[in-house]
């Protein structure tokens, strides 16, 4: 008599042909802190540098560190780290040093907030965090940056304003009556809507704009360099492509329109960064107090509250 297992029983051969290279782990940087923590950097063979500058080859959004503040040497998957002659130094593990040969988790800390820790990573240890790391960056929904990350970056890209008396400026923006489109045609139009106006909205900002989804239906554009009008002159764009877009949801048609705030840190008008928040947020609700579907500007408003 034959004994036959029950399916819970069977036991699963699994091919490990796709695992192939397992074990070739390659260097890497993990950022442990500041604006960009979470994020996973790979080391190729040869030099790349490390520091604020744009045209560094990691650029960290980090006022605090020099604009080439470290080199990387790789050479047979061995790093060689080497200070460039920093304001502020380099760390490792708490140690100053002008050149130290990188050992697995090694920390590396080259300002209060941003500290790196070297690793030697798999391709499975890299596509799990790059995964993690992108669920923590990016709205499942719509794709724009989470509020997390638009408010790691709103600080650093503040005080970078301020210290060189630069303009900043934040678009809020919200739907109009959204919670009846939802009650209306069901939560999957109105994700579709969000993704929409999320994919309208990201064709339209530059790419060193950054555009987040702050809420269940609000969003905000954070712009550097960039005085109120000209802010003024992307969120009125932004409200007319929408307002004139065919939102169609199995065959269904949906009229959208969205109310704007536009506020600036012009000449040091504003103490701090949750002060442009608040008064971006004014600036929204004045919007939707006169009727929705148009946009207002600080200025404006101050203007207003005077007469």
């Amino acid at each position: 008599m034959t004994n036959r297992k029950s399916p819970g029983e069977e036991t699963i051969i699994a091919s490990f042909a796709k695992m192939e290279g397992i074990d070739e782990k390659e260097p890497a940087i993990h950022i442990l802190g500041g604006p960009s923590m979470g994020e996973q950097i790979l080391l190729e063979e040869g030099e790349s540098l490390w520091g604020r500058s744009q045209e560094a080859d990691v650029s960290i959004q980090d006022e605090t560190i020099s604009r080439i503040h470290f080199k990387i040497n790789v050479q047979d998957k061995v790093a060689v780290i080497e200070d460039m002659g920093s304001t502020n130094g380099t760390f490792i593990n708490g140690r100053r040093v002008q050149s130290h040969t990188l050992q697995a988790n090694d920390k590396i800390q080259i300002s209060s907030q941003t500290v790196l820790r070297f690793a030697y990573v798999d391709p499975i240890d890299t596509d799990v965090h790059r995964r993690i790391y992108e669920m923590a960056l990016y709205d499942a929904v719509t794709q724009a940056y989470t509020k997390r990350f638009f408010l790691d970056r709103l600080k650093d890209e503040f005080s970078h304003a301020k210290r060189r008396n630069m303009p900043l400026s934040l678009i809020i923006f919200d739907l109009d009556y959204f919670k009846k489109i939802n009650d209306t045609y069901g939560h999957p139009a109105g994700d579709f809507v969000l993704q929409r106006v999320s994919a309208i909205t990201q064709s339209l900002v530059r790419r060193e704009d950054l555009f987040a989804r702050y809420g269940g239906e609000e969003f905000v554009i954070l712009m550097r360099e960039t005085k109120e009008d000209q802010a003024a002159v992307l969120g009125e764009r932004i409200r007319q492509e929408i307002e004139k877009e065919n939102f169609s949801f199995e065959g269904q048609e949906i009229k959208v329109t969205i109310s704007l705030g536009v506020a600036s840190l012009e000449g040091g008008n504003l103490s701090d960064n949750q002060e442009l928040i608040k008064r971006a947020d004014q600036c929204l609700y004045y919007s939707k107090a006169q009727g929705r579907n148009q946009l207002t500007t600080l200025s404006k408003l101050k203007s207003l509250t005077k007469k």
